[in-house]
């Protein structure tokens, strides 16, 4: 699997930057070489070889400067937290998920629940698709709620009460918390929208909920509101939007050791890695 994800980065990503850091390496070294020679000319009269081994070195320094990495991270200076980004499965992570739904917490997979979602995998990777164990938990959890939401009588399948955008509760255990947030609004058609205040909205209330229940341990997000939730944002927008928001949250209060901003390998393309690197390092002031 890691190989893959290697060979999909470098094929997808690298080669471009690649052969742009080898043209600037080649051409830095022809301008220092040339000047070079009129002084010693004996050492640097190389010939053909000369040339040869500039290229190879070349290429190696690019190589070595360019290669995508799977994994990239930003320290915050203060509080003393960490932003990661990360290509892989966000479920074999070992801290923490967030799992971004909708605003009735449907849970019904094929129209209304789309099987490869990140919702949807986590349904039958961890619940071994239990409808019953997982209906029951999130129903738990949003007892407390109640209050606030209301009956959607026009919506023929799923689930009836809708709560506030934003809503977020907890599943799992003190080790392995999933925190469940509220960032899309399901329409009666089963189509879901969403917008960046409904997400930052999500997000600020995601973090403090994370502040109470995380117990500082690692988290993991996907970038929600990505797939079939019409926000009009592209995947790169969204990632910002959560690194922006976690570092916000953070200054004013502590929020957890390190979060982690997973990448589907299959979303590589929609997603500038080396663009998303340099961001990360200026939002972490």
């Amino acid at each position: 699997m890691a190989i893959n994800i290697y060979l999909e980065l470098f094929t997808k990503v690298g080669i471009k930057r690649i052969v742009t850091s080898f043209f600037s390496y080649f051409g830095l070294f022809g301008v220092l070489v040339k000047p070079a020679a009129l002084f010693l000319p004996e050492i640097l009269n190389w010939g053909w070889k000369g040339y040869f081994g500039l290229v190879i070195l070349s290429l190696i320094l690019a190589i070595i400067q360019r290669f995508p990495r799977r994994t990239f991270s930003s320290k915050l200076s203060s509080p003393d937290s960490a932003i990661e980004i990360k290509v892989g499965d966000i479920f074999d992570e070992k801290g923490h998920i967030v799992i971004g739904v909708n605003d009735v917490f449907d849970t019904e997979l094929g129209e209304i629940i789309k099987p490869s979602s990140v919702q949807g995998q986590f349904l039958a990777r961890v619940y071994e698709s239990n409808f019953a164990q997982l209906d029951a938990e999130i129903e738990a959890a949003l007892q407390p709620l109640n209050q606030l939401r209301r009956e959607e009588q026009n919506k023929t399948r799923g689930k009836n009460w809708r709560y506030p955008i934003g809503t977020t509760i907890t599943l799992g255990t003190h080790d392995k918390r999933y925190f469940l947030t509220a960032y899309g609004y399901m329409n009666n058609d089963l189509t879901v929208e969403s917008n960046s205040d409904y997400i930052l909205r999500s997000l600020s209330n995601l973090w403090q909920e994370v502040r109470l229940k995380g117990h500082s341990m690692n988290v993991a997000i996907p970038i929600i509101g990505s797939d079939l939730a019409r926000t009009g944002l592209p995947r790169m927008a969204l990632a910002k939007l959560i690194i922006t928001s976690f570092v916000v949250a953070s200054k004013e209060k502590y929020v957890t050791r390190k979060l982690t901003v997973m990448v589907y390998p299959k979303d590589i393309d929609s997603i500038d890695l080396y663009e998303l690197e340099e961001f990360l390092k200026s939002a972490c002031f």
